[in-house]
């Protein structure tokens, strides 16, 4: 029988009619957008049931790259109704044999239908037999969920989207049939009117985990399940993902533990939700995550049950160097291992809790100077600000051990290049290909750069570890200042009530370091900066001995200095007066974001 053919009483081997060509075109460029997993339509045979074909190529499509059409066995499977009162099952065909590529899932949505007072999901087994609703796809059968009760789950979702994994190869079809308690079909022990409507199957790029969608959409697949307070993943090794998966947590709103290669994760999340991504490089070389637990601090943050919006495992994608940075926490990028960089001179992270801020990680302080010096000199050096200098003017000279840029600067020094034709280094160049990419720079009309929004932040691994610690601290409060409106009100609410001899302390301070006395902005955010790289309790040690004593060292700036003991190298009056600064703007980052003086990390690593 030819696709589209209608049905005739002595044959219920009837194609699932293609759609219109407009409306394939549609579907299938919204699935090539963004998003996790991914789908792209194939076949629908009615609004209620749509067969969908997604993943890797060569995703399903023959050679000739027409779909495959789907054959209903029965008026029933055209439907996409198990009759959960009958002995009916649902048999459905490929022709030709669906090509399965690797690493996929077949997912089947579905929801229950019934009459308002007829039992549901664990009250509907015990009170009819029914054991499940088995999916059968050649040599294996899978049990679609009744309910969410393997979860913990209290609350009846709307529907479900079951993923089950298939092997690569043919498929030539499946079937959905009821399975009491007794291991045998059932047969008419549920009231009329109680059945199962499939919506849709879809191809999608393998995973396992589940998650709550928006519209109470149960997403879940086989090998998760609830243990004690803990969400367990464990896949057994036949059905595992051809590459350790990238682990992601969404909607997280309090602290959580996650276990996986024998280390934990302690998690304390910002104040909003947020997501926690850990790639596989996060984990020792060579060791499998499996089994990975996750356990709510507190299950009251996490209104589904102790469950997050989504846990998924995924295929850990290949992102492209330097356009795609690795998701990460700060916490997760000072021990991510050098050796598992993408390219040797640097490695660049989307900072996870703040996603338009980017950070770079470099080699050493030569890979820092070649991509951000000329940066550093036409931002913030005193005597060069708002210039681009040459190579040979910046011959011998270091920029900064530790660098963070907004968008509005990025895009003046990237434009001003192309204003000037300035030859910059490739380096440079490649730094410009990432900020565009990121949409931290945009490139208008007739090639002019202007700000995106974003901002850019970096250290060394030359810098010790202690250090280095405290360097991303100190630049990821810039980063977040350049982006929030209100933190930069605060702190400018700070300086301008800074007493006299304090501003006078750190404003001679910032002069030693070559930054511009007369950039009111610069010198707020370096004073927030400052405040919160260390704890509250080493700032009066920072402020009234260690930089006081810089200060002390060189003599023609000793007037900058109050009253103190010189003896003692100790300047009581800046100790006070800093760590009440730092005490302010800790309180302020903690209401705002969860973060603290001294702390932007969100994780927390130990051994299991």
């Amino acid at each position: 029988m030819l696709p589209g053919q209608a049905c005739h009483p002595e044959d219920y081997r009837t194609p699932m009619k293609r759609p219109p060509f407009a409306l394939l075109l549609i579907l299938m460029i919204l699935s090539c957008r963004g998003g996790e997993p991914s789908a792209q339509p194939f076949v629908p045979a009615r609004a209620a049931l749509k067969t969908e074909l997604g993943g890797a190529p060569p995703g399903g499509v023959p050679p000739g790259g027409v779909p495959p059409a789907l054959y209903g066995q029965s008026p029933a499977a055209l439907e996409g109704r198990l009759d959960l009162a009958g002995d009916t099952s649902l048999e459905y065909s490929f022709e030709p044999p669906l090509e399965i590529p690797s690493d996929a899932s077949l997912e089947f949505e579905y929801r229950y239908i019934s009459p308002a007072e007829a039992p549901l999901g664990t009250a509907a087994r015990a009170a009819t037999g029914v054991a499940a609703v088995v999916v059968s796809l050649g040599d294996a059968a899978w049990g679609l969920p009744l309910d969410a009760a393997f979860l913990g789950l209290e609350s009846r979702p709307a529907g479900y989207r079951y993923s089950v994994p298939v092997p690569p190869g043919p498929l030539a079809g499946f079937s959905l049939a009821l399975l009491s308690g007794d291991g045998e079909h059932d047969a008419g022990v549920v009231s009329a009117d109680f059945f199962l409507e499939l919506v849709a199957i879809r191809l999608r790029s393998r995973w396992f985990g589940c998650a709550l969608a928006q519209d109470r959409v149960l997403e879940a697949t086989p090998f998760v399940y609830r243990d004690g307070p803990a969400l367990v993943a464990d896949v057994p090794e036949a059905y595992r993902l051809a590459t350790f998966p990238e682990i992601r947590l969404e909607g997280l709103s309090a602290p959580a533990i996650v276990g996986a290669g024998g280390l934990l994760f302690e998690y304390r999340p910002p104040s909003f939700p947020a997501q926690l991504t850990i790639v596989p490089e996060n984990l020792p070389a060579g060791a499998a995550p499996y089994p990975v637990r996750f356990e709510a601090g507190d299950s009251s943050g996490f209104p589904a049950g102790g469950i997050p919006a989504a846990f998924r495992l995924t295929a850990s994608p290949k992102r492209a160097f330097p356009l795609e940075p690795v998701p990460s926490d700060p916490g997760l990028i000072l021990d991510y291992p050098r050796e598992a960089w993408r390219d040797s001179r640097y490695e660049i992270f989307r900072w996870t809790a703040f996603p338009d801020i980017l950070i770079m990680d470099t080699a050493d302080y030569g890979v820092q100077d070649n991509i951000l010096r000329r940066l550093a000199f036409f931002v913030e050096k005193t005597g060069y600000r708002g210039r681009l200098s040459t190579d040979r003017e910046l011959a011998g000279l270091h920029g900064w051990n530790a660098h963070d840029y907004k968008a509005d600067d990025l895009a003046r020094f990237f434009d001003l290049a192309r204003e000037q034709n300035f030859p910059l280094l490739p380096e440079e160049r490649e730094l410009e290909g990432l900020l565009l990419a990121n949409g931290i720079i945009r490139e208008e009309g007739e090639g002019k750069i202007v700000p995106g929004l974003g901002a850019l932040v970096s250290m060394s691994r030359e810098s010790p570890d202690y250090l280095r610690s405290r360097l991303l601290i100190h630049e990821g409060f810039h980063g977040i200042f350049f982006l929030d409106e209100d933190f930069r009100l605060f702190a400018e609410a700070r300086w301008n009530n800074l007493g006299r001899e304090p501003k006078r302390f750190i404003r001679s301070f910032f002069d030693s370091q070559d930054y511009d006395l007369d950039d009111e902005y610069l010198m707020v955010n370096e004073f927030m900066a400052y405040c919160l790289q260390q704890t509250i309790s080493q700032a009066g040690t920072y402020f009234g001995e260690t930089l006081a004593g810089r200060i002390y060292d060189t003599p023609w700036r000793r007037s900058a200095l109050p009253a103190g003991d010189e003896e003692a190298r100790v300047w009581p009056s800046l100790s006070a007066a800093f760590t009440a600064e730092a005490r302010a703007f800790s309180g302020y980052v903690n209401s705002r974001w969860g973060l603290a003086a001294g702390r932007i990390r969100s994780v927390f690593v130990s051994g299991d």
